[in-house]
């Protein structure tokens, strides 16, 4: 009698292999999904789409070598297919090389966007997409490129670059604002915030951009010394995350810079509270001292002002 052998196990096609990563990425499963699109990429060697895909997931979850490896493979096959990959390959390298991938994703969208009507969504995206490169260029040679010697003549043409596809997004007059701000051109950097600022009043669930984003426009309002609009920015951002501390401290001091001493008061005990929470939490593993000396601080020269009503009834009391 002939021993039949086990069947050989069925081998899964790439379209199975990619209908199970998406699966796992609306499962919210985003490591295990990855290691599917990776099976599928060696089914399909020249399929871009999938490299992009293990890219953009990798760069989620925290996996950089893993995302550059991807979008370089994606670069690789398909040059011009989806120019976003070379952003997300320049924000992965660092100095000239982030650079070159910036500039080799902006020549390719600049290429399609001569090509798309003006008044489809296409057009209005490929420019944001533009605009926010020219911008991240203008970030790299205010940090990792900031010794070259054109420096700031880059950040100058790049943010010039990036007005010309503005589309009336605070982004690009942030960026400007910034840039100015550290020219020591203060008058010209306010008129940038406030227009900042007019735009993000403009702007809805879609085009309204991330915390990080409004924190650091509230931060350069408090360094412009406009504590009215910062405490505005920021008490937004407070609606969609009350637990950051430094908020509630940036916010407290506003109000202090505006001799509202009660709200300054109200804001910074909150900010206290939270870093001595954290403190005991933490135990010796707390770092933020200096933050808390700072708040404590402030908290005790502001009970140290005499309210003016007070004053006014002792004098009121002396004439008597």
């Amino acid at each position: 009698m002939v021993k039949k052998g086990k069947a050989a196990k069925p081998v899964a096609s790439a379209a199975q292999l990619l209908e199970r990563a998406e699966t796992l990425v609306d499962q919210l499963q985003p490591e295990l999904a990855i290691k599917f699109f990776q099976k599928a990429s060696a089914l399909e060697p020249n399929n871009s789409e999938i490299y992009d895909a293990i890219g953009e997931l990798a760069t989620e979850i925290g996996d950089p070598q893993t995302a550059l490896d991807a979008f370089l493979k994606s670069i690789q096959v398909a040059p011009k297919h989806n120019p976003g990959k070379y952003l997300y390959a320049a924000q992965l390298v660092q100095g000239e090389e982030s650079e070159k991938f910036a500039l080799q994703g902006i020549a390719i969208m600049t290429e399609l966007l001569a090509n798309v009507p003006a008044h489809l969504d296409e057009s209005k995206l490929l420019k944001k997409q533009i605009c926010d490169a020219y911008c991240s260029l203008t970030e790299l040679y205010m940090s990792d490129l900031c010794d070259a010697d054109d420096a700031e003549a880059k950040c100058e043409h790049y943010l010039q670059e990036a007005l010309k596809y503005d589309l009336g997004l605070p982004d690009a007059t942030q960026a400007m604002a910034n840039f100015r701000l550290v020219q020591q051109r203060k008058e010209e950097a306010i008129e940038y915030l406030d227009e900042t600022v007019k735009r993000l009043n403009a702007c809805d669930e879609h085009t309204m951009p991330s915390l990080e984003f409004r924190i650091v426009t509230g931060k350069l309002l408090v360094e412009v010394e406009k504590y009215e609009q910062a405490a505005y920015v920021l008490e937004g951002v407070m609606q969609e995350d009350d637990e950051n501390a430094e908020l509630w401290f940036l916010v407290g001091s506003c109000y202090n810079a505006l001799e509202d001493y009660d709200t300054a008061l109200e804001f910074l005990e909150r900010c206290e509270a939270m870093l001595t929470k954290l403190q005991k939490d933490l135990g010796d593993e707390f770092q933020l001292h200096q933050q808390l000396d700072t708040v404590q601080s402030l908290i005790e020269s502001i009970k140290q002002i005499e309210p003016v009503g007070d004053a006014d009834d002792a004098e009121d009391h002396d004439m008597e």
